[in-house]
């Protein structure tokens, strides 16, 4: 890291500076005040890169500093440490958009990778901070589905390596081709975004050496890979997210001509939000660094996509594709008729 980062610890003792100084050695400046009031934040803002509150689930109000983070406008760059049992912290952090929140009992260098990326304006939830949010309420009714959304989306980018900033590219372009299609089953909106991001959510249940494996998979591991699906159709299910978040993680991998999985649907049978996204997820995947092969230009994924129009794609949405990201100026209309 290029500059001097500057910490400010709320809460927590001795040792969690201590350890965090040896993380991040040379480059830190942690500072730990003696109350957590709003004016106190607000007149350190200027001068502080990143907030690691710890809290305390036994206090009267466990959730009191957060909200004071908030109040300060500091959430973006703020970090919880709270309880692993402590659910009602979990959901009042992500509801109110805090862009960290671990568990207590997290080593200092897993601290210490979050504290880099909320300070480069990321986001950073540890895995059982994901499992925290499975356990609280449904989203629908606190207000968290893109909150919950990123959490999750969080958790699997620590364990999937190869796939860094994956998610949110995917679906930056995903929304861009919805916005185009205007399809009245895929309309642009927070269930279509949540859906795309967490598309891949059912690798959290993935073994980490075939998720990571430099080599290509072997029969078997393929196997074991192309379970994900409906691994994350299990894991998003009780949380009460929307019906389009189900269906874009179960047949994102469906293809066309109806040989995909899990279910092997064809045409339109295939949820329009699945058809979408795979789209913009073999872009992606075509155009970024893998291990194993080097990357296509975007204009030769397009070419590529286009070359299976018909056969795993939607073809009136492959050549859409090309009009939205590529400029094309030929006319595009959508066929209602097919398969």
């Amino acid at each position: 890291m290029s500059k001097r980062l500057r910490i400010l610890i709320v809460g927590g003792d001795a040792s969690l500076w201590v350890a965090l100084s040896a993380e991040l050695p040379g480059s830190s400046q942690i500072v730990v005040p003696n109350n957590i009031d709003v004016a106190t934040l607000e007149g350190t803002a200027k001068n502080i890169d990143v907030v690691v509150v710890v809290t305390e689930h036994t206090a009267p109000d466990p959730c009191a500093p957060v909200r004071a983070i908030r109040e300060a406008r500091l959430e973006r760059r703020a970090i919880v440490i709270a309880s692993e049992a402590d659910q009602r912290t979990a959901a009042e952090s992500l509801g109110l958009g805090i862009a960290g929140y671990v568990v207590r009992g997290t080593a200092a260098e897993q601290l210490a990778s979050a504290i880099l990326q909320v300070a480069a304006g990321g986001a950073f939830y540890d895995a059982p901070a994901a499992a925290v949010l499975q356990r609280s309420e449904d989203v629908r009714t606190t207000g968290t589905m893109m909150s919950s959304a990123r959490a999750l989306a969080s958790a699997l980018e620590l364990k999937d390596t190869y796939t860094g900033g994956h998610a949110e590219r995917v679906t930056s372009m995903a929304i861009r081709l919805a916005r185009t299609a205007l399809h009245e089953e895929a309309l642009p909106s927070e269930a279509l975004e949540a859906a795309f991001l967490l598309h891949d959510v059912g690798k959290i249940g993935i073994p980490e050496s075939i998720l990571n494996k430099p080599d290509r998979l072997t029969d078997t591991e393929r196997r074991v890979l192309n379970t994900h699906p409906i691994l994350g159709e299990r894991i998003v299910t009780p949380l009460g997210f929307p019906e389009v978040v189900r269906q874009v993680i179960r047949h994102h991998h469906e293809r066309w001509d109806g040989t995909g999985y899990p279910d092997r649907l064809a045409g339109r049978n295939i949820p329009a939000a699945a058809r979408i996204f795979s789209i913009a997820d073999s872009i992606d995947a075509m155009t970024s660094i893998r291990p194993y092969r080097a990357p296509v230009t975007f204009e030769e994924a397009i070419d590529e996509v286009i070359a299976h129009a018909g056969t795993q794609f939607d073809p009136d949405l492959c050549f859409l594709a090309r009009e939205v990201f590529l400029k094309a100026t030929a006319p595009v209309r959508l066929d209602p008729s097919g398969p």
